[in-house]
């Protein structure tokens, strides 16, 4: 077996060690299988290729696992295990790869990963369910998985987005520690963090979407759905440009071994979340729509009674419930809006993140090689 640390240490790994590598010998399919092996065997010279799994954790704890592929439709292993190292997972099933998907028993490990290949050997492609199933802590999700243009996919288990992470329970404690984070960055204000501290240790890392000089609490204006998604989309153009030095410095951060694994978060996981997120994956080159994609499955994880407060805030300072009501929504065009902003103004994330963001072009080459898959060192 190999041990969990091997997979959340944040070091390059070669490329033989990366999930994408090619696989181990199959373990044999069951004799109980409905196999046609002469069509088993009369596929076995012609490549298939997995090219993508998502892997959904269902309300019964079973897992749902689907996948695309290229090539002619052969036979497929599927294996789990507790990390993502594809070569200690354990089989669990082989299936036509026509199938598309199937639904699995949730495995006996805190947090299963899922690898998928092809049965005659070839690249074995791991996923995990990106979000991580706390009982307080309800948007707390993995980065990794996704498709970047300079190689392979982001690491899994590498770097975490959150919401707040003072709602941890006891309960949570044994998944939180399973993660083996090193750093932990808290992007709200220091009132924030005061108020409601993290029970973890943590480093603020305060990011504000207007100018420092400018004064804080003001009243707020907005009647109608479409005044509340414009506000959004202002907080996060101010971002992009207020908040660069800082998101920065973060990156920057995550380009050393010693903050891998990291998360980073803030109130809700939203909107600082959100636009950093966002930031990162466009730095490790994931196509602009599955970053949106990305910053939309907060709607799915959020829970109306932690988000009460920020809507009885927004009421009070002025928004009527609809517009208070559309500032707790993802709308995608807002996120959309800020990345354009950020092309139009600054030349794309490279310029950005080199330009005003400090960045060294040293540290931006060496954050690729440690979050995307498949880079040559």
């Amino acid at each position: 077996m190999i041990p969990l640390t091997s997979w959340n240490t944040g070091e390059p790994l070669k490329h033989s060690q990366v999930s994408v590598a090619s696989s181990p010998p199959r373990q044999p399919l069951a004799s109980g299988d409905s196999v046609n092996f002469m069509v088993l065997s009369s596929l076995h010279d012609v490549q298939m290729t997995v090219t993508n799994v998502e892997v959904e954790t269902q309300a019964d704890g079973s897992l749902l696992v689907r996948w695309d592929f290229d090539g002619e439709p052969s036979f497929l292993d599927v294996a789990t295990g507790p990390s993502p190292d594809h070569r200690a997972h354990r089989h669990e099933t082989s299936v036509a790869a026509s199938e598309t998907q199937l639904r699995l028993p949730r495995p006996a490990y805190k947090r299963p990963f899922v690898s998928v290949a092809p049965h005659h050997g070839g690249p074995a492609v791991v996923a995990a369910d990106r979000h991580v199933p706390f009982e307080g802590v309800t948007n707390f999700r993995d980065l990794g998985g996704y498709r970047s243009r300079f190689g392979g996919p982001i690491r899994w288990g590498m770097v975490f987005r959150a919401d707040a992470l003072h709602h941890l329970t006891e309960g949570d404690r044994t998944l939180y520690d399973l993660l083996g984070l090193r750093s932990v960055y808290d992007l709200r204000g220091s009132d924030e963090h005061e108020r409601l501290p993290n029970p973890v240790p943590s480093q603020l890392l305060t990011i504000i979407g207007r100018p420092t000089a400018d004064p804080g609490e003001r009243q707020l204006e907005g009647t109608t759905t479409a005044d509340g998604e414009r506000f959004l989309c202002e907080l996060y153009v101010g971002l992009v440009q207020h908040a660069c030095v800082q998101i920065g410095e973060l990156f920057t951060a995550f380009a050393r071994a010693d903050a891998l694994p990291g998360v980073f978060h803030c109130h809700a996981g939203k909107d600082r979340t959100g636009v950093v997120a966002a930031l990162l994956l466009e730095a490790l080159g994931v196509e602009r729509s599955t970053v949106l994609d990305d910053y939309e499955l907060t709607a799915r994880y959020r829970r109306r009674h932690h988000a009460q407060p920020s809507y009885q805030r927004l009421i009070d300072l002025g928004m009527s419930p609809e517009a208070a009501g559309a500032v707790l929504g993802t709308p995608r065009w807002a996120m959309q809006q800020a990345l354009e902003h950020l092309d139009r103004c600054y030349g794309g994330i490279d310029a950005y993140l080199t330009g005003p963001a400090g960045m060294r072009q040293e540290d931006l080459e060496r954050l690729r090689i440690r979050l995307v898959e498949g880079i040559d060192t």
